[in-house]
């Protein structure tokens, strides 16, 4: 079945919590924004939009073949990227909106989002885990013109609250995991440490 979701990756953030570009540390030998864009590569969108105003994220997105565009006013807040990223994608059934600090984020999550949100396009679909809830988010199309109209760093929780047309989907604790400060990042390394150890006692 084609996927007539626009892919559109968020990637302009000045990570001021963090003191420095989280989406370019190093983790496990791979950035952070890598481990975002090679799960998306890997799924089947009808195009895959990458909003940055870095050079260096730029490039990574090239590479896989993404459609790169560059957000020459970030200071505008998080609404800019997602309207860029809305502007230049092609006519879709909706739009799939992720961050790029989500190193967690896993294939299965994002195609069980996917085939939610077929069900019925008209609803807006978001993921949670117990009472947390984050991002991916699908936007159906319909909301295109409100989704335009956005302003500031609020993103679109306003249409968010408008709506009664919402499929909250559950899925797995690690895919809502992200990283705002070093304290997330030390998270990080922590679920690693855990993990490998888990894997060796096997």
């Amino acid at each position: 079945m084609i996927n007539l979701i626009s892919a559109i990756i968020m990637a302009s953030g000045f990570s001021k919590r963090m003191g420095q570009n989280k989406l370019l540390i190093k983790y496990n030998n791979k950035f952070l924004i890598e481990y975002t864009l090679d799960i998306i590569s890997n799924c089947n969108f009808k195009e895959k939009i990458l909003v940055t105003q870095y050079e260096e994220i730029k490039k990574f997105g090239e590479k896989l073949n993404f459609k790169v565009v560059i957000n020459k006013y970030p200071n505008k807040g998080q609404s800019e990227s997602i309207k860029l990223g809305v502007k230049e994608s092609d006519e879709s059934e909706g739009y799939m909106f992720f961050v790029g600090d989500q190193p967690l984020l896993n294939k299965k999550d994002i195609e069980k989002l996917i085939n939610v949100f077929k069900e019925d396009t008209s609803f807006i679909v978001i993921p949670k885990y117990k009472e947390s809830l984050g991002n991916p988010v699908i936007y159906p199309s319909i909301y295109k013109e409100q989704i335009l109209k956005l302003e500031g760093d609020k993103g679109g929780k306003s249409i968010i609250k408008s709506s009664d047309k919402i499929k909250y989907v559950d899925v797995c604790e690690n895919t809502l995991f992200d990283i705002d400060n070093i304290d997330d990042f030390k998270n990080l390394l922590k679920r690693r440490a855990e993990n490998e150890k888990r894997l060796n006692s096997n």
